[in-house]
């Protein structure tokens, strides 16, 4: 049986200032969340902001700090 998804969302991290792992040029992230069977999951995904391709699961690093 697989999963119902009830809702997706992607929101890009304005204050994200990571690199590309792979080419080293600036990329952004977005938060995806995907609620399906009254679980919701959270994951943080880079993409390379140059045409090299690269995405993937990425740490936070920000410059600003939350909660203020």
């Amino acid at each position: 049986m697989s999963a119902s998804v009830g809702r997706r969302t992607a929101t890009e991290i304005l204050d994200y200032f990571g690199k590309c792992p792979r080419c080293g040029y600036p990329a952004t992230a977005w938060l995806h969340t995907v609620v399906a069977d009254g679980r919701t999951r959270r994951e943080v995904i880079g993409v390379c902001d140059s045409p090299c391709g690269w995405s993937g699961p990425v740490r936070v690093t920000s410059m600003t700090k939350q909660g203020r």
